[in-house]
């Protein structure tokens, strides 16, 4: 699971992440591993309306470069999952050494075989999917309702090792050589 906050929409026209959250689950769909950091994104952080992120949080929080290695080391070999993931794989693929970027999978394009009629929204999916969700757009929230939601799909049946096996045949991870630094973390209530 991946989920970016961001200071905008577009990597192109200079918005860059400034949250980023993955969760790694096993065969089964349940998580082993919760990984989240802050990212100082070098300018305002955009909507603070939407994802509560100012720029004090920030200060002091890696760029992004400075956590690649953890993100590409957690991404190679797996099936990337996040909901309405064109928007993160914008930001994703606009960062060096994106070609770590496998196959991936959309919980928001999913949505209507498991959850027919209504919004597609990651908040209505939940509603309807009786996953919880509070605090949203938040990283790790996000990412973490969004395991759940998938974990919803995964019960309700479906056939998902074509995808696992083409994420499986992915390069060899090594890292990017650049300067790295710890994840730092914001609280979630």
């Amino acid at each position: 699971m991946v989920d970016v906050e961001t200071t905008g929409f577009s990597p192109a026209k200079g918005d860059r992440i400034c949250e980023i959250a993955l969760i790694s689950l096993d065969g089964e769909g349940e998580t082993v591993d919760e990984w989240h950091s802050l990212v100082d994104p070098r300018r305002d952080t955009g909507a603070v309306h939407v994802h509560g992120i100012t720029r004090a949080m920030v200060e002091g929080a890696p760029v992004i470069h400075e956590v690649l290695d953890e993100i590409w080391s957690r991404v190679a070999g797996r099936v990337l999952v996040a909901h309405n993931a064109p928007f993160d794989l914008r930001f994703l693929k606009a960062l060096p050494g994106s070609h770590w970027v496998t196959e991936t999978l959309c919980t928001q394009r999913l949505a209507p075989e498991f959850l027919p009629h209504g919004k597609w929204t990651l908040a209505a999916c939940c509603e309807r999917a009786e996953v919880p969700l509070v605090n949203a757009h938040a990283a790790l929230v996000d990412a973490r309702a969004t395991a759940q939601l998938f974990r919803s799909f995964l019960r309700k049946g479906g056939s998902w090792q074509d995808r696992l096996d083409r994420a499986a045949q992915a390069p060899e991870w090594r890292p990017c050589g650049l300067p790295q630094r710890e994840a730092r973390r914001r609280p979630i209530a």
